[in-house]
């Protein structure tokens, strides 16, 4: 009987770090490109993810790939940012993607 309370207490300690980690927002500043003729963005995205998530880059790639976006490089992965002056500095590409 104790070990089954014990059991279920680590399972829900374990599901409640879980959701914690995927309830963090990560936010990705990018540089892309386009090909024919030559076009280069800076963006910035959410990601739902804990900003030390490996997944991160391939996250990044494939939301710019339908648009035919290439990315780069990242530039930054930060949980805060300055919205105001990152949101007027990048323009369209605010959280675009």
């Amino acid at each position: 009987m104790m070990v089954r309370v014990i059991a279920t207490a680590i399972f829900l300690w374990g599901a409640c770090l879980s959701s914690v980690a995927h309830a963090e927002d990560c936010f990705v500043l990018y540089k892309a490109k386009k090909d024919n003729p030559l076009k280069l963005h800076l963006g910035l995205m959410k990601i739902d993810r804990t900003c030390s998530d490996d997944a991160i880059e391939a996250i990044s790639r494939l939301r710019l790939q339908p648009a035919g976006w290439s990315l780069l490089q990242i530039v930054n992965v930060s949980k805060d940012i300055e919205v105001e002056k990152i949101k007027r500095d990048l323009g369209e590409y605010f959280l675009k993607y």
